[in-house]
C-alpha cells in the first residue's frame, strides 16, 4: 500500500480554504439583502439582485467543494480532485494556492495513491 503523499494534505486544506471563500461568499450576499440599499450606493433592486446572486454562486460551490474532504482511493475521485483545484484556480485569490497544487497532483505519487498498482 503507498503512503500517503503530501499533496492530498494540501489538497484538504485547499479544499478547506475554498469551502470557507465560497460560505464567505453567501455571507456577504446575506450582508446585501439585509443591509440598507442607501449605505450600499445601490438602489433597493441592486442590492437585491447582487445578495441573491452571490448567494445563489456560493451556496452550490460550497456543495460541490465539500464532498472532496473524504474522496475514495479511486481515479474518479482524482479526477474530482483535479476538477475542484482547477475551479479555484480561476479566482485570482485562489491561484497562489491553486496552482502549486496542480502541479502535484499531476505527477505520478498523487495518481498512484488514488489508483493503488496490485503486483
Amino acid at each position: 500500500m503507498n503512503p500517503m503523499p503530501k499533496a492530498i494534505l494540501w489538497f484538504r486544506a485547499y479544499v478547506v480554504l475554498l469551502v470557507l471563500f465560497y460560505l464567505s461568499l453567501v455571507a456577504v450576499g446575506i450582508l446585501f439583502l439585509f443591509l440598507s440599499p442607501v449605505s450600499l450606493e445601490l438602489t433597493a433592486g441592486q442590492s437585491t439582485l447582487v445578495g441573491f446572486v452571490l448567494i445563489l454562486l456560493g451556496l452550490p460551490f460550497s456543495l460541490f467543494v465539500l464532498p472532496a474532504l473524504s474522496l475514495p482511493r479511486r481515479g474518479g475521485a482524482w479526477v474530482y480532485g483535479l476538477s475542484i483545484i482547477i475551479l479555484g484556480i480561476t479566482s485570482i485569490v485562489l491561484l497562489p494556492f491553486g496552482l502549486p497544487l496542480l502541479f502535484c497532483w499531476l505527477k505520478d505519487p498523487v495518481k498512484d495513491w488514488f489508483v493503488p498498482i496490485d503486483p
